[in-house]
């Protein structure tokens, strides 16, 4: 849920939106429920504003906000659309487990640029260079992923997951601050709310990968003592002058630290009709619940031409059948019924019937339902396996996309000179998990590269290999006398403070 809530402004959107005077346009930056508010939509009485999107390979968010009515231009990555005063440019990431993407609003001589949920780290620079100076600037600072929160892990090592993700978040966006150097960043895009009697706990955790934006703020200012970026924290109705850089507070509901806990309670108060349904019993067949999640593992093991990787067995039950296992065996493509977990390597996914059975009857999609946190993981060894994940969270028909991606990442062997203090490494320029540029990431602990985007490390002393997988760039240090190698990578210098190592991922 929107924190804080802006249910308030709903009428004033529409107000806005229909009003014909002028041209409206919509941008929906992917189609996530908390970024693709179909009902709200469908309450805007006149259908003649223009709705822009990224251009997915996938085409269900164009279809869907064709079917109801209104205009939609689909952008293709870096396009741009003409507006009054300016013009709106997407940029757009499309690559097997993301589909994404941020905007630029140049306008009025002024320029806005928000990554949203975004990942595009490695490309800030190029769009600074070709876009700047940026006014106002808005990325995700809190996590948005269901690790660590959903595994199940001692409380020690919980704690400490969440917090070198929390860091690595921070230092992550506090790089982009320095990349970007707007007048005005916001607060935006993070934390998540969790309303849900079942999940409201999570709001109140001592530690997790949900910070908010002050202990964002705190990080930031230490980090970066010289940033001349005011940091500011809007609530839902303020406005803000740009070109003076002046927010006017005008929101009477205001969320500080001191009544957080009370705020979000009274918040889950209000909406607890919501969550009616899931005090329900369970459905009456669960047999036949369990039958159509088996077949629909099934149908995703057909499509997945990269299950010989998963070299772990995959335990999926119902929370209220959990003497019946579905045990997946990936390589010889076998699923069969068990009794119990007998794997020491293994993955385990628990379920409830009655969640899972919006998936299976197309209420949600799998990456839907993985973004409600109904559910819980474990994992031995505790590895990050981008094939095994997107098996769980995709749909069956995304999943020959999500195999092409990995290959198209891994065939391109373009090479790049990496410094790390007086060493200097020849690397695989793109990451192997998504393909961001290593020549935008940064040297931690005098031989670690971190990826810009999801900030995998990769152990430049041991061949370059991933500290969370068998991933690798092939990192082989050049002699003090080798030029280096003539391609338009810029160097990464290795950073003189300590910064947090992250060694876990989702």
């Amino acid at each position: 849920m929107q924190l804080p809530q802006n249910h308030h402004l709903a009428p004033l959107l529409r107000q806005k939106l229909e009003d014909p005077r002028k041209p409206r346009f919509v941008y929906v930056s992917h189609e996530h429920g908390d970024h693709f508010d179909r009902d709200f939509l469908a309450s805007i009485g006149r259908r003649d504003f223009t709705a822009v999107v990224p251009r997915f390979r996938r085409p269900e968010l164009v279809q869907q906000l064709r079917a109801t009515g209104c205009q939609v231009i689909a952008c293709a990555d870096g396009e741009k659309v003409p507006i009054p005063g300016g013009y709106l440019r997407l940029y757009v990431q499309d690559a097997g487990l993301n589909r994404d993407s941020g905007l630029l609003v140049k306008a009025d001589g002024r320029t806005f640029l928000d990554l949203n949920d975004c990942k595009i780290h490695d490309r800030l620079a190029q769009i600074a260079a070709e876009e700047g100076p940026v006014d106002v600037f808005t990325a995700q600072f809190s996590g948005a992923i269901w690790h660590p929160t959903c595994y199940e892990y001692p409380p020690k090592q919980y704690m400490a997951i969440s917090r070198r993700k929390m860091f690595g978040k921070f230092e992550a966006v506090s790089r982009a601050l320095e990349t970007v150097r707007p007048r005005l960043f916001l607060a935006s895009a993070g934390p998540a709310c969790f309303l849900d009697p079942a999940l409201v706990h999570l709001n109140f955790e001592e530690l997790n990968i949900f910070p908010r934006a002050q202990k964002f703020f705190g990080y930031v200012r230490k980090r970066l003592s010289g940033l001349e970026s005011a940091l500011l924290e809007p609530m839902p109705g303020d406005v803000l002058d740009v070109a003076s850089g002046k927010l006017t507070v005008l929101a009477s509901e205001r969320l500080d630290e001191e009544r957080f806990e009370e705020y979000v309670r009274s918040y889950a108060t209000r909406v607890t009709d919501l969550f009616d349904r899931r005090r329900a019993p369970p459905p009456s067949d669960l047999p036949d619940v369990l039958d159509r999640l088996r077949e629909e593992m099934r149908q995703k093991l057909s499509r997945l031409d990269l299950r010989d990787r998963v070299g772990v067995a995959l335990y999926v039950w119902l929370e209220e059948l959990p003497e019946r296992m579905l045990r997946i065996d990936f390589p010889s493509q076998r699923i069969e019924e068990v009794s119990a977990v007998r794997d020491e390597r293994r993955y385990t996914f628990k379920v409830r019937a009655r969640d899972v059975l919006e998936v299976l009857e197309r209420k949600l999609t799998w990456e839907e339902f993985f973004l409600s946190f109904r559910f819980r993981l474990s994992r031995s060894p505790d590895e990050y396996d981008p094939v095994l994940h997107g098996f769980l969270a995709l749909e069956a028909g995304d999943l020959p996309s999500l195999c092409d991606s990995i290959r198209q990442v891994e065939a391109n062997k373009e090479r790049a000179v990496i410094a790390a203090g007086s060493a200097r490494y020849a690397v695989h320029r793109y990451c192997p998990h998504q393909g961001a540029d290593l020549t935008e990431g940064w040297v931690e602990g005098g031989h670690l590269l971190v990826c810009p985007r999801h900030r995998w490390q990769f152990d430049l002393e041991n061949q370059g290999r991933c500290t969370l997988n068998n991933s690798s760039l092939c990192a082989e240090r050049l002699p003090d006398n080798v030029e280096p190698l003539p391609n338009p990578a810029r160097k990464v210098e290795d950073e003189p403070q300590p910064l947090v190592a992250l060694n876990t991922a989702s």
